[in-house]
C-alpha cells in the first residue's frame, strides 16, 4: 500500500498559490524577472489579452535562452522565451494525480484553472512541503492499527537528492530518497 492510498484525499486548491503572479506577453524578461523577485518566485504565468495563460516563464527559461545566449533582458519579449503551452490541472484534483502528472510530464509547475479561469497555481515545492505530513499520517495509522502488521507501507513522493518520482522511498535522518540515491550514497534502505 502506498503512502497515498493512506491519504485523506488532499487537493490541489488546498495547496495551490493564489492568486498566481502573471505578466503580459509584451512584457520584457527584465520586467518579469523584477517581478519573480520582489515575489519571490520562480515563474510567473503569461497570459494573452483576454487574461488567458498563453505560457510560463520560469527562471530556468531566462537562465537557457537569455543569459545562456548572451541576449539583453531588456530587449526580449517574454511571448519570445516562454514556454508553452503552459500545464494545467483542476483544483479538484489529487496532490497524489498532480504529482503523478508533474513526473510524467517532466515539469515543476502547473497552472490551476477552475471554470477556464486561472486561479492558482500548483508547483513540485508545494506538494513537497505536504509529503511528511502525508507520510506521518500513514505512519500513525499503521501504529494504530488500522492496517495490518505485515503490510509494507510503501512511500510515494519525490527523491530529495534527484527529485524524480519514486514509489518506494527510503528514509534516512530525515530525508526521503529514491532506491537508486539511497545505493549511491551507501545507506541501507529502510522501509
Amino acid at each position: 500500500m502506498s503512502v497515498h492510498e493512506a491519504e485523506p484525499d488532499i487537493l490541489v486548491r488546498d495547496i495551490m498559490s493564489r492568486p498566481p503572479i502573471t505578466a503580459k506577453e509584451t512584457e520584457t524578461v527584465a520586467g518579469v524577472s523584477k517581478l519573480m523577485g520582489k515575489h519571490d518566485i520562480g515563474c510567473v504565468i503569461i497570459v494573452d489579452k483576454a487574461g488567458n495563460p498563453a505560457g510560463i516563464i520560469t527562471e530556468r527559461d531566462i537562465v537557457q535562452r537569455v543569459a545562456a545566449r548572451n541576449v539583453l533582458p531588456s530587449e526580449l519579449k517574454v511571448a519570445q522565451t516562454m514556454s508553452k503551452p503552459v500545464a494545467s490541472i483542476s483544483p479538484g484534483t489529487t496532490v497524489n494525480d498532480a504529482a503523478k502528472f508533474m513526473n510524467h510530464r517532466k515539469i515543476r509547475r502547473l497552472a490551476v484553472i477552475d471554470g477556464g479561469k486561472l486561479v492558482g497555481i500548483v508547483t513540485m515545492k508545494d506538494i513537497l512541503q505536504v509529503t511528511p505530513a502525508i507520510i506521518d499520517l500513514a505512519t500513525e495509522k499503521g501504529r494504530a492499527g488500522l492496517e495490518s502488521p505485515r503490510t509494507r507501507v510503501s512511500l510515494g513522493g519525490y527523491c530529495d537528492e534527484c527529485e524524480t518520482w519514486s514509489d518506494n522511498l527510503v528514509q534516512k535522518d530525515g530525508t526521503f530518497l529514491c532506491s537508486d540515491c539511497s545505493r549511491d550514497l551507501g545507506q541501507p534502505e529502510e522501509p
